[in-house]
């Protein structure tokens, strides 16, 4: 997915923002960014999506119903965790969601969602091997460090970090440490 800015209107309206072109209004025809966001959601929040298919019902199954009920989720997601126009980080870049603190008066203990749509937990679906090995990794430690440390070869750690980068859908290992410190492991 491109690098994406959000912004939401007074009224609710979300529009976005790829780099070099002009501000878009999210229309359930927007497939370059609801299908792309949707699978993102799916695979690592998925307690969110569940809840958001839930709340977004699609009637038939037909093509036009589906595209609507799309829309509504990734448009309830946006302006939940997207919807500050700032220009400090982009909203999306590369696949990574860089939430913001949005303004809604129901935050606080008000809003049954909160914590599931708004700031979703993230699931990470790694072993509790992958798990000691990403932390280790996180804390600073080489690939030679960590394999004398727990008594594996070094291809084995790079192993177990490939296939984490492969769960996680990202292209290298210092992506590992953005996602994992953006789920507070």
């Amino acid at each position: 997915m491109e690098t994406i800015e959000f912004r939401t209107s007074p009224d609710g309206t979300v529009y976005y923002k790829t780099i070099n072109q002009e501000e878009k209004k999210l229309t359930r025809f927007s497939k370059e960014v609801i299908s792309p966001l949707l699978e993102i959601i799916k695979h690592r929040f998925p307690q969110c999506y569940a809840r958001l298919f839930t709340i977004y019902p699609a009637k038939n199954s037909s093509i036009a119903e589906i595209s609507v009920h799309q829309h509504k989720m990734v448009e309830r997601f946006v302006r939940c965790n997207f919807g500050e126009h700032d220009l400090l980080t982009q909203d999306i870049e590369h696949d990574m969601l860089h939430f913001e603190e949005v303004r809604c008066p129901l935050r606080g203990g008000y809003c049954k969602h909160e914590n599931i749509i708004c700031r979703p937990k993230g699931v990470v679906n790694i072993s509790p091997a992958e798990r000691v090995v990403v932390s280790l990794y996180l804390d600073g430690m080489t690939f030679d460090k960590i394999s004398h440390l727990l008594h594996k070869s070094p291809s084995t750690i790079k192993t177990q970090l490939l296939r984490v980068k492969q769960k996680l859908k990202v292209k290298n290992c210092r992506e590992i440490i953005r996602i994992m410190r953006l789920y507070n492991y």
